[in-house]
């Protein structure tokens, strides 16, 4: 398989190996994938990384409609670059400074799983607004407000459980996403809200497009047929050409090679107490599932300070991974990047990736194991070289069992992981 890339727009100038390395989905729809290094997906990142390229997304956006300039952009983009440490807070510490504030406050909505961090950190960055992320997850008894379909989806099937009264608010909608590669997903949405929840402005929010001509026409006509706007913007556009046969099948095995049923150490968190849980549904109130808005903010804030702190309290020498699971990825980070010493953030994800050990291949290891909290879901976890990390928190959402979570601390026992923590948060 080959991929081509033209780049067309670089709004911000960021050298192009910042954003992502390649590799091949297991997926007969798309063979490939854009691995981002700055989500804090499937690749370890400064958990600040993530929340800055946030910034910078929601920055490009409020530039283009506004046509103000932000202040300290060109240092929050120095910083987003930088390797270190001390330059990446700062970065972070000027982009809270400096809300930005639009003329109507946006509904803004990330799609499940890879964005919802990236749409949450979005919604951070203006005065005003609210916040909602799709899901994969059937939530209990709860009927969904719409569905959709992302075709080219390992799982096709989106559900948005969001608050009737925000989106009867006649704001525009940003949608957020990580990468938009034909941009149907977007159009399948939008034409779902209008048809409920009509307005006359939409935006697409993405760090990487890579929509051709013929898919653009496709967003001009949905304009014309439906008498909307829909402003896209991104970080880098360009186009792409692919070349040869999708992988239907892994070509090598994801299973650890370490027996569960050993007797793995495993230290038990429970943040519950510094975080607001939905009985009815079984998940918290505030991960954007359900709709947050600007006074919700302080409340995350809070939360998330002050359970860095109860981990703070165990030992944090050396290298320490944060793990989030699935969509759960806001919350974790957030936590991590108050953490002390040298602190990785990633997450787990449904979507297949075939390892490769090759040269600028961007996953060389992988592993699948049971979600523990929903059994008939298949997580895998990628790029957690042996013995590289002291200790990992695996944060969930929901509470789980030691039995569950067996497969996966068996996994991380096997990388040389020397204290494995599991942090429920509910």
């Amino acid at each position: 398989m080959s991929v081509s890339l033209e780049i067309t727009q670089n709004t911000l100038n960021i050298p192009i190996n910042e954003f992502f390395n390649m590799a091949a989905r297991i997926n007969k729809k798309r063979g490939f994938l854009f691995v981002s290094k700055i989500l804090g997906k499937h690749l370890p990142v400064n958990p600040f990384k993530p929340l800055l390229a946030s910034g910078l997304l929601a920055s490009t956006y409020y530039e283009r409609v506004t046509g103000h300039a932000v202040d300290d952009l060109s240092d929050i983009r120095k910083g987003f670059l930088s390797n270190q440490s001390e330059e990446i807070e700062r970065a972070y510490e000027l982009l809270q400074m400096n809300p930005l504030t639009l003329q109507e406050p946006p509904i803004v909505i990330g799609f499940a799983e890879t964005a919802t961090a990236l749409g949450h950190a979005v919604f951070d960055c203006f005065q005003q607004g609210y916040y909602i992320h799709t899901t994969r997850e059937n939530v209990g008894d709860l009927a969904p407000e719409f569905n959709f379909k992302e075709e080219h989806s390992h799982a096709v099937d989106q559900r948005c459980y969001a608050n009737r009264s925000i989106l009867e608010k006649q704001h525009p909608i940003l949608l957020v996403d990580d990468e938009i590669t034909t941009g149907k997903t977007c159009l399948n949405i939008i034409r779902e809200l209008h048809a409920k929840y009509p307005r006359h402005h939409y935006a697409v929010l993405s760090l990487l497009d890579w929509r051709s001509e013929e898919h653009i026409e496709h967003y001009q006509s949905l304009e014309k047929e439906l008498g909307i706007t829909i402003r896209v913007e991104s970080l880098l556009k360009g186009t792409i050409s692919f070349e040869g046969n999708p992988l239907e099948r892994p070509i090598n095995d994801f299973h650890s090679n370490e027996d569960p049923s050993k007797e793995t150490v495993i230290n038990r968190i429970n943040l519950a107490s510094e975080f607001q849980f939905l009985p009815e549904s079984g998940y918290l109130s505030y991960s954007g599932r359900f709709g947050i808005n600007e006074s919700d903010k302080a409340k995350i804030e809070e939360s998330c300070r002050s359970a860095s702190k109860h981990l703070n309290k165990e030992r944090l020498d050396g290298k320490t991974l944060c793990l989030g699971t699935g969509e759960f990825m806001y919350i974790p980070m957030k936590i991590a990047s108050y953490l002390d010493g040298n602190v990785s953030y990633h997450s787990t994800t449904r979507s297949p990736i075939q390892p490769v050990k090759l040269d600028h291949y961007a996953i060389t290891k992988g592993f699948t194991f049971q979600n523990p909290e929903d059994h008939s879901v298949q997580h895998y976890v990628y790029n957690i070289p042996r013995g590289e990390y002291n200790q990992v928190f695996v944060f969930f959402e929901k509470d789980v069992s030691d039995e569950d979570v067996m497969e996966i601390a068996a996994l991380l026992k096997e990388r040389e992981i020397k204290t494995l923590h599991i942090v429920t948060c509910s």
